[in-house]
């Protein structure tokens, strides 16, 4: 038995120090105005979920959800809708991030 706990406990001290990071965004807005579902080139979806998050320091989106809404704004350019628009309802964003240094320290 202590020989599994240490060996449990040499593998954990071996791994990379990281932190999986996700934050659900409801009725997400972008300058007070819910975000657009779709990105200026016609992209919908996925693609404007991950440039929302990507907006918001994550990696990219786990899931969304979408609505009609009575206006929007793109994401990517700021451009309003304001006629038949789809809003995200939310937004799942997902990112790694490393607890360890990402430079050598001073005078190496």
């Amino acid at each position: 038995m202590r020989t599994l706990l240490a060996a449990a406990l040499l593998v954990s001290a071996c791994a990379p120090a990281s932190a999986a990071q996700v934050r659900n965004f409801f009725s997400p807005v972008v300058e007070g105005v819910r975000v657009d579902a779709c990105l200026e080139g016609g992209e919908c979806g996925k693609p404007a979920a991950d440039a929302f998050c990507r907006a918001q320091g994550y990696d990219h989106a786990m899931i969304f959800q979408r609505e009609r809404f009575a206006a929007t704004r793109m994401v990517d350019t700021g451009k309003a809708c304001s006629e038949a628009c789809t809003a995200f309802r939310q937004v799942k964003c997902f990112t790694v991030k490393s607890d360890m240094a990402t430079s050598a320290p001073a005078g190496l």
